[in-house]
């Protein structure tokens, strides 16, 4: 969560969407501090600098929205500060008026809204690197965007996990269930039902990945039946498994009484047991 911030910080923003939301056609004038590239020091209100070229706090963006402050690079900042006042230039957007919902802490909001919308492409390089070290590292790195909701980070992480081959080491099985974890929360998306099922076809079941499946099976159970239903019927048609995976997978598909009793294929892989 945001660091906690200074009151007199939170009054000041209070005080300025209070006024700004009372008019939805508000103009404002052509100066920095009215610009959408515009991020105003927490410490110094009326310093701030322009973020249209965030290369320049690259490795501090993190820290200078959850602080709200330039505290982590502060001969940085000096020397790339602006005054708000100032006019702007040719570059300059207006700023979009957000509207906070009632009872919400207004940096917090901004905070997470600007986390939900964050651009992490810089990522994807190292999701593909050879060496398994780094790809943890973008795997947590990425973690944050996509359990808040960011959906550029949800689709780079799906990308990736269906570009994995079959898991065959304890460490690619947490890997695994780490990614499982987060996407688990778009679990109303049915390319995430199809992730666990295509999960279940290309990775084998042995000691090893028997916590893969496991977590797999739950999940599918907790996902739309009837989308569960179709995918797992497809697979146990394409993949032969064990006498009790296979009846793991059905006790996953049975969920939902009411698909048993209109598909026979059920009955057929019940009298196998």
């Amino acid at each position: 969560m945001i660091k906690e911030e200074n009151t007199e910080y939170k009054e000041r923003i209070n005080n300025m969407f209070e006024d700004d939301l009372e008019d939805d056609d508000i103009e404002y004038d052509r100066t920095c501090q009215n610009c959408t590239f515009y991020h105003q020091d927490g410490d110094e209100w009326e310093y701030g600098v322009c973020m249209n070229n965030t290369e320049i706090f690259e490795t501090y963006l993190d820290e200078i929205f959850e602080s709200d402050s330039f505290s982590c690079c502060r001969e940085l900042y000096l020397q790339n500060r602006i005054e708000g006042l100032r006019e702007a230039c040719e570059l300059f957007e207006e700023i979009e008026v957000v509207e906070i919902p009632e009872g919400e802490d207004i940096v917090e909001y901004l905070w997470y809204e600007n986390k939900k919308n964050q651009n992490v492409d810089e990522i994807i390089e190292y999701l593909y690197n050879t060496d398994i070290n780094i790809v943890k590292r973008a795997i947590n790195a990425i973690s944050p965007y996509v359990y808040i909701g960011n959906q550029g980070a949800f689709e780079i992480l799906l990308k990736y996990y269906l570009s994995l081959g079959p898991a065959e080491s304890l460490e690619e099985v947490y890997l695994r269930k780490d990614i499982i974890d987060m996407l688990s929360r778009y679990e109303s998306d049915r390319r995430v039902i199809e992730a666990y099922v295509y999960e279940l076809e290309r990775s084998p079941s042995n000691n090893t990945t028997r916590q893969l499946y496991t977590l797999l099976l739950e999940r599918l159970y907790e996902c739309d039946s009837n989308i569960v239903f179709d995918l797992l019927f497809d697979l146990l048609n394409k993949k032969k498994f064990s006498q009790k995976i296979k009846k793991r997978i059905i006790e996953v598909m049975e969920s939902d009484y009411s698909l048993r009793q209109e598909n026979q294929f059920y009955y057929d892989l019940s009298k196998t047991e």
